[in-house]
């Protein structure tokens, strides 16, 4: 379910192609890269202030749309730290109901109960991501937004939703930013755009 609002296109910048995003009244271009043996238009949310606090107020929109309703947020570790933070704070202000904690899937090396493992295309060695003691007793019979930046190959989120049911939560929806263009996209998801494989 994709947010029909935000507008890509395909453009040539300065001599190179780019994917111009235009969502929220800005513009974003997001380079080529060669991923996983293909073109395809990249997504990194890293320290991208402006981006990840315009896509947070678009996924929020939309969710409230959808008539989404959840708890607090899982995520994996890292990229998508910043963008769970900022739906938080906006989710706790549209609804009036407060998030005050949300749940990062960590990458582990060290045995944990509730684990799970995964590849990724950015990722493509087989990796662990595992919930605490403590964060497992927090979401014990909550509802939750997985949330990720990109959904690709669907590793990172087949391994979330696991932990989500190793935890005992019920998984109210699942959400990313961008989808890459050609995935079987699992059923429900909500996200902002795709992002086109490159000739």
């Amino acid at each position: 379910m994709a947010d029909s609002a935000i507008k890509t296109e395909l453009i040539t910048k300065e001599g190179m192609r780019f994917l111009s995003v235009k969502m929220g009244g800005k513009e974003y271009f997001l380079p080529i890269k060669f991923l996983g043996g293909k073109n395809v238009c990249f997504l990194d949310i890293s320290g991208q202030v402006s981006l990840i606090e315009t896509a947070a107020d678009e996924m929020v929109k939309l969710l409230l749309e959808k008539g989404v309703d959840f708890d607090t947020i899982l995520n994996p570790v890292s990229k998508s730290n910043a963008l769970a933070h900022a739906i938080a704070v906006r989710w706790t202000k549209a609804t009036g109901k407060e998030i005050s904690r949300t749940i990062v899937a960590r990458k582990s090396s060290t045995p944990q109960k509730v684990e799970a493992s995964y590849k990724s295309v950015t990722t493509p060695k087989e990796q662990i991501l595992s919930l605490t003691d403590d964060d497992v007793e927090f979401a014990k019979g909550k509802n939750i937004l997985v949330l990720d930046d990109v959904y690709g190959g669907g590793g990172t989120t087949k391994a979330l939703m696991e932990l989500a049911r190793k935890a005992g939560t019920n998984v109210a929806a699942h959400a990313v930013v961008a989808v890459e263009e050609g995935s079987a996209l699992p059923e429900g998801l909500f996200y902002l755009f795709s992002l086109p494989v490159v000739d």
